[in-house]
């Protein structure tokens, strides 16, 4: 009789398909809880229930970790690619004050006060957090300049500034507080900002 030899067991744990969620997660807790500067590997690894080591398989760096943590907080945008600069720049408007209202976002805005402390950190975070909503924007006001939407002369970076620091200005603690909203701003800044970029042939 043929004799059949054993399966060989794979080595180690099988990966836990929900920690990485929970990691995240408990990366954002943390920060909200004691910033940048408070921040400890080991309380994530105790908030999401997993190693120490389970971190450091996923997130070599410490630096890393929290800024895998502050991306699910930041605005990712796509440009529309509608054909209209009008069209554009409402669905960019709707997208962004989405992710502005929610109150995750206002750690993201803690957070990035204490980052120049941290040139390495603060300069992935501008990357992935600030410089690729306003290069998207950006795209859109080049598509509107090629389709002859856009006004003669206008510096489409300071647009794109004006743009997305406008959005966030409404969506502060502060603005919150006074009772002022990107939602409640929406018709009058679109048409605003629309009046001040648009050629004057523009439909």
């Amino acid at each position: 009789m043929a004799s059949t030899s054993p399966v060989a067991a794979k080595p180690g744990r099988p990966r836990d398909p929900g920690a990485d969620d929970r990691i995240l997660q408990a990366v954002v807790d943390e920060l909200a809880e004691t910033g940048v500067a408070g921040f400890r590997i080991n309380s994530v690894a105790a908030r999401a229930k997993v190693a120490k080591r389970t971190l450091y398989t996923r997130w070599t760096e410490r630096d890393d970790l929290i800024l895998a943590g502050l991306s699910t907080l930041c605005v990712h945008l796509r440009s529309p690619r509608t054909g209209s600069l009008e069209r554009d720049l409402r669905l960019l408007f709707d997208e962004t004050a989405d992710a502005l209202d929610s109150p995750r976002w206002l750690i993201a805005a803690r957070c990035s006060l204490e980052l120049p402390d941290y040139p390495e950190l603060y300069a992935m975070f501008q990357r992935d957090c600030i410089d690729q909503p306003l290069a998207v924007v950006e795209d859109v006001l080049y598509d509107a300049q090629q389709r002859g939407e856009l006004r003669t002369g206008i510096d489409r970076t300071v647009a794109a500034e004006t743009f997305a620091n406008s959005l966030a200005g409404f969506s502060t603690h502060i603005a919150r507080l006074r009772g002022v909203s990107a939602y409640g701003v929406r018709e009058q800044f679109l048409d605003l900002f629309l009046h001040a970029v648009r050629a004057d042939t523009a439909g």
